[in-house]
């Protein structure tokens, strides 16, 4: 465990991609426990309607980093020639690099952690307080699983670019798609440095 603050360790968290050690191997009791821990936050009605899985074979992160890569290059190709609207703001060369670090060796990642949200928010039937009510009970977890990665000297990075690909991933992991939602992929590593 690090020796961090409260404060430090709320003030100090970020997404890291470029300082993920994609060499060390982590162990899974680990990220149960910060699992554990993620499971503890508050969400909509106590109903704890998410699931997680982790998957640590290489084979298969793989599979899914092709997916990842797939689903960015389809991003991409919808910006046109306009080009990305986030360019110009500042830091966004550094992202911009970050982003293709972490696309470059994501097939190296030791872990990947995948939340699913119970049921689906982009169909007919769905409004506010449905759309707020699921989401709502999975942000503050996942916020939580990366704090306790963070105290632990691991870290990870919301990554959503395969959600252009998301049915492709479901199938993939025999997640039910009309049944379960993905809230992001996170890559899980020990970082390069702590501070």
């Amino acid at each position: 465990m690090l020796d961090l603050t409260p404060d430090e360790l709320l003030t100090t968290t970020r997404t890291v991609r470029k300082r993920l050690d994609f060499d060390k191997p982590v162990d899974r009791s680990v990220v149960e426990e910060c699992m554990e821990i993620a499971l503890q936050a508050p969400n909509g009605g106590n109903m704890n309607s998410w699931r997680w899985i982790a998957v640590d074979d290489p084979a298969l992160i793989s599979k899914i980093a092709d997916i990842y890569n797939g689903g960015l290059d389809d991003y991409i190709a919808t910006f046109g020639d306009a080009g990305y609207a986030g360019a110009a703001v500042p830091g966004a060369d550094r992202i911009e690099s970050s982003t293709q670090h972490l696309r470059d060796n994501f097939h190296r990642c030791p872990v990947l952690v995948i939340p699913l949200l119970a049921g689906r928010t982009d169909g007919p039937g769905t409004n506010a307080f449905y759309q707020a009510s699921i989401w709502g009970s999975a942000l503050q977890a996942v916020w939580s699983f990366m704090l306790a990665l963070r105290a632990r000297g691991l870290g990870s990075a919301w990554t959503t670019g395969h959600l252009w690909r998301e049915q492709e991933l479901a199938e993939l992991l025999g997640i039910p798609y009309e049944g379960y939602m993905q809230a992001g992929i996170f890559p899980v590593a020990y970082t390069i440095g702590t501070d």
